[in-house]
């Protein structure tokens, strides 16, 4: 039985699987680092130490805000399975092609290529149009509407506008320069001679 078809088959799904996951490992992993990184208020700290079931809430929000504060952290904590989940499975893609050259350097082309033009429709808005970005991100993950605060609300002064805009900046670029290194990481190993059993 011809074992081409099928190792062509093979050679399709590893790359499919590691193209379509690559990117939003990637986006998860910039915003997880920007979380971690930016500069943030003693009340802003408090309330994501909250997120991570660190502490309770210490400030005086009201009941509606800590239901939204709850959809918040119920979101991080899935957010954070899908991450062990794409962490798990482009390490095992990867570890499966790590002596298969030329299969590597495909992987980490079209997986920086396509996190590149995925982060492009969103960069335009951060730019240009970033409240229609967070209108669209809040009516995704909270479609039951409990978002929206008054200006004079604890958690709009808490987070105001600029918070979100800062670390949206954050991550964006984060995923633009980890989508780079991937195509720096294929011009590279296009670069090296590949040995007939590879």
């Amino acid at each position: 039985m011809n074992a081409f078809p099928f190792n062509m088959a093979k050679e399709k799904i590893i790359i499919t699987l590691f193209a379509i996951t690559l990117p939003f490992l990637l986006i998860i992993l910039s915003y997880k680092l920007s979380l971690f990184f930016i500069l943030l208020t003693l009340p802003q700290q408090q309330t994501i130490e909250f997120f991570y079931e660190k502490n309770g809430l210490t400030l005086n929000y009201t009941s509606r805000e800590i239901s939204h504060l709850k959809d918040v952290q119920d979101i991080m904590k899935k957010t954070d399975i899908i991450f062990y989940f794409l962490l798990f499975a482009d390490s095992l893609l990867l570890t499966i092609s790590r002596k298969n050259k030329p299969r590597l350097q495909k992987l980490f082309f079209i997986g920086g290529s396509l996190t590149l033009l995925l982060i492009l429709i969103p960069l335009f808005f951060l730019l240009f149009q970033f409240n229609t970005l967070f209108t669209f991100f809040h009516q995704l993950f909270f479609p039951q509407g409990n978002w929206v605060f008054p200006l004079d609300s604890l958690l709009i002064k808490t987070f105001p506008l600029n918070f979100f805009t800062k670390i949206s900046a954050l991550i964006f670029i984060q995923t633009v320069v980890y989508g780079f290194i991937f195509l720096l990481l294929s011009s590279a190993l296009k670069k090296k001679p590949f040995s007939p059993n590879q």
